[in-house]
């Protein structure tokens, strides 16, 4: 066994631990310990191990609202990060997407920042997939998350949100959408001085939306409007 792996015997004990049935204290317990194993390097082999063991806990616990005061979502944020498996496992589980979508949705002050974090995770690797699990639960995701990018008072899960509507941005239909009705809303966001990091995420969605030529007629002619 390499240095610092963890065997599968533990895993399959620190799974006991996980069960909503166990004692309050000692579940904490393993949810801590899990939290602090998904910041090494191999947590993503350990997420999926034994037909994905721990994942299935983790997402069941989190599902059947047994987290808590422990949010559980960076470990599985970490899981998804980089590991296209892992993402589409999670994906695949409508219960627990339903979940992050609804916490984003109602601004949950406890739950939304990491939800939003791990909902960017999975418009990465599956696009397609999340949009269409995304509008059935949240039909004005688009109109809200623009809306939240310009309110100077939204939280940091607004940001995560924008770099959601980024990576859904390579799809075409989505493309067009923002090209016929939300040019004119996303333009206030170029601005550098006010806001950095959503000067970058409406950027890079004006940028995506240049592969619709055919549709930013108006949009050219808000630009040149804005610059005169």
């Amino acid at each position: 066994m390499k240095e610092h792996e963890v065997s599968p015997e533990v895993i399959n004990e620190l799974i006991q631990f996980l069960s909503p049935n166990i004692d309050r204290n000692l579940r904490q317990q393993a949810l801590d310990y899990v939290i602090g194993l998904s910041a090494s390097d191999h947590f993503d082999v350990i997420f999926q191990a034994n037909d994905f063991l721990l994942g299935r806990s983790l997402c069941r616990l989190i599902c059947e609202g047994h987290i808590d005061d422990t949010d559980v979502l960076p470990a599985i944020i970490n899981a998804t990060a980089t590991e296209i498996v892992c993402a589409k496992y999670v994906t695949d589980n409508t219960e627990l997407v339903q979940r992050c979508i609804e916490y984003c949705r109602d601004c949950n002050d406890q739950y939304s920042l990491n939800a939003a974090k791990l909902l960017t995770n999975l418009s990465l690797h599956f696009p397609d997939n999340l949009y269409d699990a995304l509008i059935k639960d949240w039909d004005d995701f688009i109109s809200d998350t623009i809306r939240r990018l310009n309110d100077s008072t939204s939280c940091e899960a607004a940001d995560y949100l924008g770099y959601v509507l980024v990576n859904f941005t390579s799809i075409a239909n989505v493309r067009c959408l923002l090209c016929e009705k939300y040019v004119r809303q996303i333009l206030p966001l170029v601005d550098w001085n006010k806001r950095p990091r959503r000067c970058l995420i409406a950027t890079d969605i004006l940028r995506n939306m240049c592969f619709e030529i055919s549709k930013l007629q108006n949009f050219f002619f808000l630009v040149l409007l804005l610059n005169t």
